[in-house]
C-alpha cells in the first residue's frame, strides 16, 4: 500500500487556518511546506517539513532512510503528489506499522539482497526542508541527529557551521 493510499490527516497552510485543531504548515515563495505542527504550537515555532512522495509504500518507508528523516518532527510527515499536498502520515501510523514489521522480523537489520538496489518504476526521494538559525532553507534527504550536517550559511561570505533547527 502507498502511502497516497493510507488515510492521511488534513492539513492547512498557516495563513489560511481557523480554530485549534488539525494541522498547519509554512509555505515558501513557491508554495512548497517549509514547517508542519499544530495551531496552537505555532507561537513556539513548527518543526521542519518532512515530504514523502505518494507513491512510496509503508514498507519502503520504515525499511529506508527516509525513517531517519521522521525524527526532525514529533507530528508526522507530509505526503505530495505531483507538488500538491495530500495530508499529514501521522507518527502513529508508522509506529503502529513498525510494530508489524518488528513481529514478522523486517526491519533494516535483515540480511540485504541484490533486489534491494533496484528501484521499480519512478521514483521520488523522500526529504525534509530545515530552516537553519542564520535563516538558510536546506532539503536533507538524509539525518543524523548526532551527527548533524553542515549549513554552508546564509551568504556567499558565510561560515559554514553545524546545521542548527530553527522553528518556524
Amino acid at each position: 500500500m502507498t502511502l497516497g493510499e493510507l488515510p492521511l490527516a488534513p492539513v492547512t497552510p498557516l495563513s489560511e487556518a481557523v480554530g485549534d485543531s488539525g494541522y498547519v504548515m509554512t509555505l515558501d515563495a513557491d508554495g512548497w511546506p517549509t514547517a508542519l505542527g499544530r495551531p496552537g504550537s505555532a507561537d513556539a515555532g513548527l518543526s521542519p517539513a518532512v515530504l514523502l512522495p505518494a507513491s512510496m509504500t509503508m514498507a519502503a518507508l520504515c525499511t529506508g532512510g527516509a525513517l531517519d528523516l521522521l525524527a526532525l518532527n514529533p507530528y508526522g510527515a507530509l505526503v505530495h503528489d505531483g507538488g500538491r499536498t495530500l495530508g499529514v502520515l501521522e507518527q502513529d501510523t508508522v509506529s503502529a506499522y513498525l510494530v508489524t514489521l518488528s513481529a514478522r522480523g523486517t526491519l533494516r537489520g535483515d540480511t540485504p539482497a541484490p533486489l534491494d538496489a533496484v528501484l521499480a518504476g519512478a521514483y521520488a526521494t523522500p526529504a525534509a526542508r530545515v530552516v537553519c538559525r542564520c535563516g538558510l532553507l536546506t532539503t536533507l534527504t538524509a539525518y543524523d541527529a548526532d551527527f548533524p550536517p553542515s549549513c554552508p550559511g546564509p551568504g556567499p561570505d558565510a561560515t559554514p557551521h553545524p546545521l542548527a533547527i530553527r522553528a518556524e
